[in-house]
């Protein structure tokens, strides 16, 4: 999946693929999980900073499926299709 669509980085654009994706992806799920391990022991400002990594992440992600093309009429992607519920 790569696309025309550009990241603004630190000081480069990057073409966004899948595997950036995919990697932002993880990278959230690992911050999760931290987040609810930091909370279950009482360390607030580790969530905290943790929790704002996550909002970053997740504002970058929605930027990106906002810059995209809408799905073709008929398409899967349009239809709910494959990988819609896991």
């Amino acid at each position: 999946m790569s696309t025309p669509v550009q990241a603004h980085g630190n000081a480069a654009e990057k073409v966004i693929t899948t595997e950036l994706i995919q990697k932002y992806l993880d990278e959230n799920q690992t911050l999760i999980l931290a987040i609810l391990e930091n909370q279950n022991v009482g360390k607030l400002e580790a969530c905290n900073q943790y929790q704002a990594r996550l909002q970053q992440n997740l504002m970058y992600l929605a930027a990106i499926a906002d810059a995209q093309p809408p799905p073709k009429p008929g398409s899967n992607a349009a239809q709910g299709g494959a990988g819609a519920a896991q």
